[in-house]
C-alpha cells in the first residue's frame, strides 16, 4: 500500500502543490494527490512545473477534479488539464465525486470518454442526502454502478471514504457493517482509500485526530480489507494540516 497526501494539507497556503511537494520529498511520502481547481487548470506553466518536480523525485501522482461524475468529459479544458499533469504513470488515477442524483448511464458514458482522455477514473463514495432512505439510495446506485462497468470493461477504480460512513447521521445504520459491504463488492479488486479520523461522529474539522485515533474502525476496515483479498493502491490521507500526517502514516503501516 502507497501512502500519499493530498495538497489539502496546505489548505491555509491555498493548498500549494509546491509546498507539498516539499513537504512529502522531507518525510518520503511516495505519493501526492493533486486538486485541480481552476486557478491550476488554467495555469499550465504551473501544471508543467509539478509534473517535472515529481518526477525528478519519483512522486507519483493523483489528481482530484472539484466536478461530479456526469458531465466531466464534456469539459474538454478542464480533462485536457487533468491529463497534462501526470508525467509517465501507466495510470492516471483522476478522482471524482459519485453524484446520487445523476443516472448511471450518464455516469458511465462519462467514464468512457474520460479514458479516451487518456484518464483512469476514480469514483469516490459520497453523499448529499444522509437520511437512511438517502444512504440506501445512494449504495445500491454506487454499487450498480460499479456492476455495470464491469461488464463493459471500463477501466474504474473505486475510492472508499470510509469516514463518511461514520459520520453523526449514520451512526445508527451500522458504519462497520456499511464498510465490509463496500469491501466485500471489491473483493480481489484494486481500491483506493481516502482516510482521516476524528474523536466524535460530527466530524468537525476541530475533532480530527491521527488515524487509528478516533471513531472510524480502521482496524477492522484493514482486517476485513486483507480477508476480502482487496488491494489497497494508494491510502490519502485528506486532512486540512500536517498534524497528524506522522502518526496516521505509522499507524497505517502497524
Amino acid at each position: 500500500m502507497n501512502i500519499a497526501v493530498a495538497t489539502s494539507i496546505f489548505s491555509h497556503n491555498n493548498f500549494d502543490p509546491f509546498m507539498t511537494v516539499s513537504y512529502a520529498e522531507e518525510n518520503k511520502i511516495p505519493a501526492i494527490q493533486f486538486y485541480m481547481s481552476e486557478n491550476l487548470q488554467n495555469d499550465l506553466p504551473k501544471i508543467e512545473k509539478i509534473k517535472n518536480l515529481c518526477q525528478k523525485s519519483s512522486i507519483k501522482i493523483l489528481c482530484h477534479s472539484p466536478q461530479l461524475l456526469g458531465n466531466v468529459s464534456v469539459d474538454t479544458a478542464h480533462c485536457e488539464a487533468l491529463s497534462s499533469i501526470f508525467y509517465n504513470e501507466v495510470n492516471k488515477y483522476c478522482i471524482f465525486h459519485f453524484d446520487e442524483n445523476a443516472d448511471v448511464d450518464s455516469m458511465i458514458s462519462d467514464c468512457e470518454k474520460l479514458v479516451d482522455f487518456g484518464l483512469t477514473p476514480c469514483v469516490e463514495n459520497f453523499y448529499t442526502d444522509k437520511t437512511r432512505y438517502g444512504l440506501v439510495a445512494n449504495m445500491e446506485k454506487y454499487l450498480s454502478f460499479f456492476d455495470r462497468i464491469s461488464v463493459k470493461g471500463i477501466p474504474v477504480t473505486p475510492v472508499l471514504d470510509f469516514p463518511r460512513l461514520f459520520v453523526e447521521q449514520f451512526t445508527n445504520f451500522h458504519p462497520i457493517f456499511l464498510s465490509e459491504l463496500l469491501i466485500q463488492k471489491f473483493a480481489k479488486r484494486k481500491i483506493i482509500i481516502h482516510a482521516i479520523d476524528s474523536v466524535l461522529p460530527r466530524q468537525n474539522r476541530e475533532d480530527w485526530c491521527a488515524v487509528g485515533r478516533g471513531i472510524v474502525g480502521w482496524i477492522d476496515i484493514f482486517e476485513y480489507i486483507k480477508k476480502q483479498g482487496v488491494f489497497v493502491e494508494y491510502t490519502v490521507l485528506e486532512y486540512e494540516n500536517t498534524y497528524f500526517i506522522d502518526e496516521s502514516i505509522k499507524n497505517l503501516k502497524k
